[in-house]
């Protein structure tokens, strides 16, 4: 196939290609393409610096060249917009003393985006663990590589000014007790949504001394057995008919059966399991690794964002 880039007949009378050989042509000038402009964007500090050296001296190293402005070089060589040629410029400032990344930029092994991804979490001391994340890892999973590096070591802010100042209002509050209380009940209505006759319920068995929270311990205790108890059931089951494929030579189905499916989503709902994570749930993943273990056992099935579950895998 690949002596179809090179034999000039087909590539003179499109037409002639079938859908796959057309595919693979755009794929492979599309990829050349993308190499291409990272290769030129990677320039652009060099060609900015030496622009600015000439107008010190009273010149212009792109009006020589026919361009008014780097933007208009950027533009009229490599179709780059202004906000793109921004980007690469405040990179390149921002990783110098960050030589690895600043390698990787002007060098074109890695986009200015996926770079920009993790300007806010790189450090002198972990620049050449994070290039590894980003030539690696994709766009979405460096996303969420990033996020939970953030959480990891605290690099969360406030989400608005609003909310800090709830919190502050609370702090400053003398009557704590009232501001606990009305703290309490906004937890319950926002947070967990409860119905209101689940609500009123539990608020009358609090009103008659009824210790409301030995109750909704005996319940989740009860639940997380009840959980265990099923799970065990089902991966018994699950391991009897790995163990009977393997006698008769039948290969294992990645299919994860229904009742499978539903002991995780009791479990653990339909979002994504890692902490911090409220994406919802679109892989199951298996920590045993299905291609070993060959063996649907919820009790290590776990759901995951497509971000963590690519992020896991790389």
């Amino acid at each position: 196939m690949c002596a179809l880039f090179f034999n000039q007949n087909i590539m003179n009378n499109f037409k002639n290609l079938s859908d796959k050989e057309l595919y693979l042509i755009c794929k492979k000038w599309g990829a050349a393409a993308l190499k291409a402009r990272r290769k030129f964007a990677g320039l652009l500090p060099e060609v900015f610096a030496r622009e600015m050296a000439e107008r010190e001296k009273g010149g212009s190293w792109l009006k020589k060249r026919g361009f008014f402005s780097v933007y208009e070089f950027a533009a009229k060589l490599a179709g780059m917009s202004r906000e793109q040629v921004d980007l690469v410029l405040r990179l390149e400032k921002r990783f110098e003393d960050k030589p690895v990344l600043r390698e990787a930029l002007v060098n074109g092994e890695v986009s200015a985006n996926k770079l920009a991804r993790v300007v806010s979490i790189v450090s002198g001391e972990n620049q050449n663990e994070i290039l590894g994340k980003v030539e690696s890892l994709s766009n979405r999973a460096l996303e969420v590589f990033v996020k939970d590096f953030k959480n990891r070591n605290g690099l969360r802010e406030p989400k608005s000014e609003q909310k800090s100042l709830h919190v502050q209002t609370f702090e400053v509050n003398k009557n704590v007790k009232t501001a606990q209380n009305n703290l309490h009940v906004q937890t319950l209505e926002i947070d967990l949504e409860l119905d209101k006759d689940v609500k009123n319920e539990l608020f009358e068995m609090k009103k008659k001394g009824i210790n409301v929270n030995q109750i909704l311990r005996d319940f989740l205790r009860d639940r997380k057995e009840k959980l265990e108890q099923e799970k065990a059931e089902v991966a018994k089951k699950q391991i009897q008919k790995r163990d009977d494929r393997a006698i008769i030579g039948m290969p294992a189905n990645r299919y994860v059966p229904v009742e499978v499916r539903r002991i995780v989503v009791n479990e653990f709902g339909n979002r994504c399991c890692m902490p911090g994570c409220d994406k919802p749930a679109e892989n199951l993943h298996h920590e045993k690794g299905f291609a070993i273990d060959q063996c649907h056992d919820p009790r290590f099935l776990r759901p995951l964002c497509k971000g963590h579950h690519e992020l896991i895998h790389a």
